[in-house]
C-alpha cells in the first residue's frame, strides 16, 4: 500500500497536535485584540474570532476523518459498514463547545483509470471516489462546512509481467523476453545467457542492479553484455555489465556496500549509473520505494507465507481453531486470533470452497472446542479411516457384518433428478453410490484422518467470515479416480461391495442401480491403477498388466486356488502375496471385482494417490542411490501423498449438471430445510476460489515441513545450519526426523510399496487434472460479468497437463507466441485464472505417476511432452545464498533456480546432447515470488537426474491489465490520492 505524501503516517499521527497549536494561536491573538480596541470593534471581531474558530474547529474533525478513512484502507480494501459508521461518529480530540455533522459518501463507482506519476505510473487502478464532509457548530449557531474528496486506488499484482518481493534472479537462461513490469522489492540479479535477455516494459528495483555476480558470488560470467531494455521509444537499448548501479569489489574494500552482509557479493556504488541509465528513459531504476502489501505495511516483519496459510479464529468456545504456540498446540485465543488485516488477505477467508485435511477432528478448522485441544461433539467434518460413517469412531471388529469390520468412509449416495427428499435417496431411488475409501492403506496408528469441506463467504457488513459444513455433499460426488478406460481393465459394473457372503461377491440394491461410479468425483484421494511402467515388485504388493499403455494395481488372491478371492482378513490359506509389507490384510469391504487383462472375477482394492518428487527426496543432483535386493529405493521426504482436483468435475458442479442431485439427508441439507447442495449456494466474487491445506503429518500443526537441513556432506544431512536453509527465518534449524520427515539416506522404502500406501509424513500436494477448460465465464463485451477461477494451497501445486488453455496459434522461430495467440482467446472459456501456493510445479501431458516411481533418479525415462498452461501464480522459492561446499550438487550451487526455474520441473524436456528433442512449455501469466517456500523446500536441483528445462515459450498475460479480467482474489497495492478540502455551503 502507497500513500500519497501528504498523509503520511508521522503527518497523521501529528494532526491533533497540529489542530491543538491552531486553537493556541487563535486564543493569543484573540486576547491582544480584545484589550487594544474599542467596544464596537471588539464587537465585530468577535463574530469574526467566532467563525474563526469555527472553521478551524471544522478542519480539525475534517484531518481527523480523514486520518481514520485512510487507515480502513490500509487493513481492507472494501469497507465494512461498521468501518465507515466509525469514520461518521469518530470523536475530534481537544475541540470541546462544537457540534460536528460528520459525512462520508461514495461517490462514484469503481472505475478503471491509467495512473499518473508516482511509483505506479502507467498502471491500470481500480478507483473509488468518496466524500468526506463536515459541518462544525459552535454554541453560540455559528456554522462553518468544509468538504474533502479523496480517490481510493487499487492496484492488482498481476499487472506486473515479474514481481519479487525478495531479490529476483536471472543467470544464464535461454534468451528470456517475457515482457511486462518488472520490480523486486530488493536486488535484481541480471547475468545473460547468450541468447540475451529483454524487456520491454520498466524494470524496477527497490535494491539494486547487478550485473557482475550472481546471487552466490560467482563472477564468471561478468563480461556477458546481452542485456537490452526499451526506452520510452520502445527501442532496445543495451545494457551493459558495467552499466549496473553497484560493480564488483573486494570483501573488505572500503567501498564494499554490503560489508555488513557478507552474505551479499562485495559490491561498489557506480558512480555514473544515472548517466548510464538515461538511455532507457526512466525504464530502469534502482532504489525505488518498496511496493508493500497490507500484511507487510501492518508489520513489516510479516511473512507473506500466511496468506496461504490456514487462519486462526478465537476458539473461545464450539467452533474456534487450534494453532502451534511456540511449539505447544494451543486453542486460539483474542490474543493471538487473526488481525482484522490478515484475516482479510488470508486465501482460506475468500468467497468460494475451502479443503481442509488434518490428523484430528480438533485440528480441522472451526471444529476445536475452545478448551486445551478437545473437539467439539457435535458434526464437524468427517473422518476418513475411522468407521464406515465418518463419525470417528472406530470399525467394529467384533461385527458380523463384514463391511462394518473395514476401515475407511463410505460417501453418501445421490439421487436422481426429480426423485423426492428424505433419506438422502428420495422417491427416485438411488442413482450414484462412490467407491468407499479403503480405510486400511490410509491408516496410520496414533493419528486419524479428517476432512472438512466449506463454502466461504466474507460477511461485508461485520468483517467476519461466513462458512458452511458440505462436507458430506461433495464426498458424495466421490473420491476416488475412475478405473482406467482401457480394455485390460474392466470393473464390473454391479459396483462396490458393501457386505457379501463369503463365498461370492453380491451387492445390494442400491449398488446394482448405480451407474458411472466415481465419474462426479472432484477431491481424488485414492485409484485402482497406475499408468506407467511396472514398478519392481520386490515385496510383491502390485500387479503390472496391459502393454499400450501399461497399468498397475493390486490384486488378491487366495494361494493355490485360481482367481478365488482373498476372505476378510485373510483367515486361512495365506501366503506372502495376501498379506501386504506392513502388516495390515485388506479386508472384504474394500474387494472390487474386475476383470483384468483378460483375467475374469480379479478382485482389487483402491488405494491412496502417490508420487515421486525427486527434487523434494534427493539431496544431490546425481543418480547414485543404494539398491536392496537389485531394488533402488526412494527417500520418504520425495514420496508426495496427492490430493487430485479433478477441475472438469468442480467445472460440472459449478454450472449446476448435479444440482438436484445432492443427498437431502446432510448436515447442509438439514440446515437448508430440506434442499440439497446447488452451484449458487458457492459463494463467489468475480469468480470462485478453491483453497486446499492438507495438514496430515504436519506433526507440530505449524503448516511447515520441518526438514531445513538440505545440504551437508556426502548424502547425509549434516545437522548444521547453514545459508539458505532457514526458510522460515526462525533462527533455527528446523527437523523433525521420524515425524515429519525423515534424512534423505535412512528408512528407505521400496517404490512399489510407496505407490500404494499412505504414509505418516507431513509430504503433501494439491494436483490439479483434467484442467484444460476450468470453471468461469469469459464475457467479452461487458468484463465486468466475467468469473474467473484460483486455485490456493498451504502445500505445493502440481498442474497436470493443459490447463487452462488448448495450446497455441503457433511458435515463431524466435521470440514468444504473443498472449493473444493462447487458445481459447476473447470466448467464454477464456477464464482469468490464478493458482496461489507454497511451489508450483509443472507436469507436461506425458507425466505418469508410474514412471516417478519406476525411474526416480533417471530423468531420461521421464521425458515431456509439449504442454500449454495459462495462469498467473504466486509462489515461493528456496533461498540463494553465497556458494560454500558442500552443495547440492548441479549447475548453479547454493542457487533458486532464478525466476526462468521459478515453476519447477521433474521431466526431461530438452537434450543438450540431442538438439532434436527440444519440447516447448507454453506459458501465458504473471509470475509472482512472495515468499520463501516451507513445503516444497528441497533445494533447486538441475540437470543431471531431476529435469532438463523445456523450451520456454512464455509471455505476460496482458489481459491481466485490465482490472475487471482478473482472478478472483488478486492482491492488490493501495494507493490512497487526497485532494484539498474546501469551504461548502450544502
Amino acid at each position: 500500500m502507497m500513500k500519497s505524501e501528504r498523509f503520511e503516517r508521522s503527518d497523521e499521527r501529528g494532526s491533533a497536535t497540529v489542530i491543538a497549536l491552531f486553537v493556541l494561536a487563535l486564543i493569543s491573538v484573540f486576547v491582544a485584540m480584545a484589550l487594544t480596541r474599542s467596544a464596537a470593534e471588539a464587537a465585530a471581531t468577535g463574530n469574526e474570532t467566532a467563525d474563526g474558530r469555527t472553521f478551524y474547529a471544522a478542519q480539525g474533525s475534517l484531518e481527523t476523518m480523514t486520518r481514520n478513512f485512510n487507515k480502513i484502507f490500509e487493513i481492507r480494501l472494501n469497507p465494512t459498514n461498521a468501518d465507515l459508521n466509525a469514520v461518521r461518529t469518530g470523536s475530534v480530540a481537544g475541540l470541546a463547545g462544537y457540534t460536528f455533522t460528520q459525512e462520508l459518501e461514495q461517490t462514484s463507482l469503481r472505475d478503471v483509470k491509467v495512473l499518473n506519476g508516482g511509483p505506479f505510473a502507467g498502471l491500470y487502478a481500480v478507483r473509488d471516489n468518496w466524500r468526506l464532509r463536515t459541518t462544525a457548530l459552535n454554541n453560540i449557531g455559528v456554522e462553518t462546512q468544509l468538504t474533502r474528496n479523496i480517490l481510493n486506488n487499487r492496484i492488482p499484482i498481476f499487472q506486473f509481467g515479474i514481481f519479487y518481493d525478495d531479490d529476483l534472479e536471472l543467470y544464464r537462461p535461454p534468451r528470456f523476453s517475457f515482457g511486462g513490469r518488472v520490480h523486486s522489492n530488493r536486488h535484481f540479479f541480471i547475468s545473460p545467457g547468450p541468447a540475451g535477455v529483454y524487456f520491454n516494459s520498466r524494470v524496477t528495483a527497490a535494491g539494486h542492479i547487478i550485473t557482475q555476480s550472481w546471487r552466490n558470488h560467482y563472477t564468471g560470467d561478468s563480461a556477458r553484455s546481452n542485456t537490452y531494455i526499451k526506452n520510452a521509444s520502445a527501442v532496445d537499448k543495451q545494457l551493459l555489465p558495467t552499466e549496473g548501479s553497484v560493480l564488483n569489489t573486494t570483501a573488505g574494500a572500503a567501498d564494499n556496500i554490503f560489508a555488513a552482509n557478507p552474505d551479499l557479493p562485495p559490491s561498489r556504488l557506480n558512480a555514473n549509473f544515472s548517466t548510464q541509465s538515461a538511455i532507457f528513459d526512466g525504464n530502469l531504476q534502482n532504489l525505488v520505494p518498496e511496493l508493500k502489501l497490507p500484511i507487510k505495511i501492518d508489520s513489516a516483519a510479516s511473512d507473506l507465507r500466511e496468506m496461504v496459510k490456514r487462519g486462526k479464529k478465537i476458539a473461545a468456545g464450539p467452533g474456534g481453531d487450534l494453532w502451534n504456540n511456540g511449539g505447544v498446540l494451543s486453542s486460539v485465543l483474542a490474543t493471538t486470533a487473526d488481525s482484522d488485516i490478515l484475516r482479510e488477505e488470508r486465501l482460506a477467508n475468500k468467497p468460494g470452497i475451502r479443503v481442509s485435511l488434518a490428523d484430528s477432528k480438533a485440528k480441522l478448522p472451526g471444529c476445536a472446542l475452545g478448551v486445551g485441544t478437545t473437539a467439539v461433539s457435535g458434526v464437524c467434518g468427517i473422518r476418513l479411516d475411522g468407521d464406515r460413517l465418518g463419525t470417528g469412531a472406530e470399525p467394529d471388529t467384533a461385527s458380523a457384518t463384514k463391511a462394518f469390520r473395514s476401515r475407511g468412509y463410505q460417501p453418501k449416495a445421490m439421487r436422481r433428478v426429480g426423485g423426492g427428499g428424505g433419506g438422502g435417496g428420495g422417491g427416485g431411488g438411488f442413482t450414484y453410490l462412490p467407491t468407499r475409501l479403503n480405510g486400511e492403506r490410509f491408516y496410520n496408528s496414533g493419528r486419524e484422518v479428517w476432512i472438512k469441506i466449506e463454502t466461504v463467504n466474507a460477511n461485508t457488513g461485520t468483517g467476519t467470515i461466513d462458512t458452511k459444513d458440505i462436507t458430506a455433499d461433495i464426498l458424495a460426488l466421490g473420491i476416488t479416480e475412475q478405473p482406467p478406460a482401457d480394455s485390460t481393465i474392466d470393473i464390473e459394473t454391479d459396483g462396490y461391495e458393501e457386505d457379501p457372503p463369503t463365498s461370492s461377491l453380491t451387492e445390494t440394491a442400491a449398488q446394482t442401480a448405480s451407474t458411472g461410479t466415481d465419474s462426479r468425483s472432484i477431491l481424488k484421494l485414492q485409484r485402482f491403477a497406475i499408468r506407467g511402467p511396472a514398478i519392481t515388485d520386490a515385496s510383491d504388493v502390485m500387479f503390472s498388466f496391459g502393454t499400450s499403455p501399461s497399468w498397475m494395481t493390486v490384486v488378491r488372491r487366495y494361494a493355490g486356488v485360481d482367481n478365488s478371492k482373498v476372505t476378510d482378513g485373510c483367515d486361512s490359506g495365506c501366503t506372502a502375496k495376501d498379506t501386504d509389507p506392513r502388516g495390515t490384510l485388506e479386508r472384504y469391504g474394500h474387494l472390487k471385482r474386475a476383470e483384468v487383462n483378460g483375467v475374469d472375477d480379479e478382485a482389487i482394492v483402491p488405494f491412496p494417490i502417490e508420487m515421486f518428487d525427486s527434487r523434494e527426496g534427493q539431496h544431490y543432483d546425481d543418480n547414485s542411490t543404494t539398491y536392496y535386493d537389485d531394488v533402488a529405493k526412494v527417500a520418504h521426504n520425495g514420496v508426495m501423498s496427492m490430493i487430485d482436483v479433478d477441475v472438469a468435475n468442480l467445472r460440472r458442479f459449478l454450472r449446476g449438471d448435479f444440482d438436484g442431485k445432492f443427498p437431502f439427508d446432510t448436515p447442509f441439507a438439514i440446515a437448508n430445510g430440506g434442499t440439497g447442495l446447488r452451484a449458487a449456494d458457492i459463494p463467489q466474487n468475480a469468480g470462485w476460489v478453491l483453497y486446499v491445506s492438507d495438514r496430515r503429518g504436519d506433526a507440530d500443526f505449524d503448516g511447515e515441513f520441518d526438514m531445513e537441513d538440505i545440504y551437508g556432506a556426502g548424502k547425509g544431512n549434516d545437522g548444521v545450519t547453514q545459508p539458505g536453509e532457514d526458510a522460515n527465518r526462525n533462527g533455527v534449524l528446523d527437523v523433525s526426523y521420524g515425524n515429519e520427515a525423515e534424512k534423505y539416506n535412512e528408512n528407505e522404502i521400496y517404490p512399489n510399496e510407496a505407490a500404494v500406501y499412505d504414509h505418516k509424513y507431513y509430504r503433501r500436494g494439491v494436483r490439479l487434472v483434467n484442467g484444460t477448460t476450468i470453471p468461469g465465464f469469459y464475457d467479452s463485451s461487458t468484463a465486468q460479468n466475467t468469473r474467473g477461477f484460483t486455485v490456493a494451497a498451504e502445500n505445493g501445486i502440481y498442474v497436470l497437463g493443459n490447463y487452462n488453455a488448448t495450446g497455441v496459434v503457433s511458435v515463431p522461430a524466435t521470440g514468444n507466441t504473443p498472449y493473444n495467440d493462447y487458445l481459447p482467446f476473447d470466448t467464454p472459456f477464456h477464464i482469468p485464472a490464478a493458482i496461489i501456493s507454497d511451489a508450483v510445479t509443472v507436469l507436461s501431458n506425458a507425466w505418469n505417476d508410474g514412471q516417478s516411481f519406476a525411474f526416480p533418479y533417471d530423468q531420461d525415462q521421464r521425458r515431456a511432452s509439449a504442454t500449454t498452461i495459462r495462469f498467473a501464480m504466486i509462489s515461493g522459492d528456496t533461498i540463494a545464498s553465497k556458494f560454500d561446499t558442500p552443495h547440492q550438487g548441479g549447475v548453479g550451487p547454493r542457487m533458486n533456480g532464478g525466476v526462468h526455474n521459478f515453476k519447477r520441473f521433474l521431466e526431461r524436456w530438452t537434450n543438450p546432447f540431442d538438439a532434436t528433442f527440444a519440447i516447448n512449455l507454453n506459458y501465458s501469466g504473471s509470475l509472482i515470488n512472495l515468499y520463501n517456500s516451507q513445503n516444497n523446500s528441497g533445494s533447486f536441483k538441475c540437470c543431471n537426474t531431476v529435469y532438463n528445462p523445456p523450451v520456454r515459450n512464455w509471455v505476460f498475460d496482458s489481459t491481466f491489465l485490465d482490472p475487471d479480467r482478473l482472478p478472483p482474489a488478486t492482491p492488490y497495492f493501495q494507493y490512497i490520492q487526497t485532494t484539498g478540502f474546501q469551504r461548502t455551503n450544502d
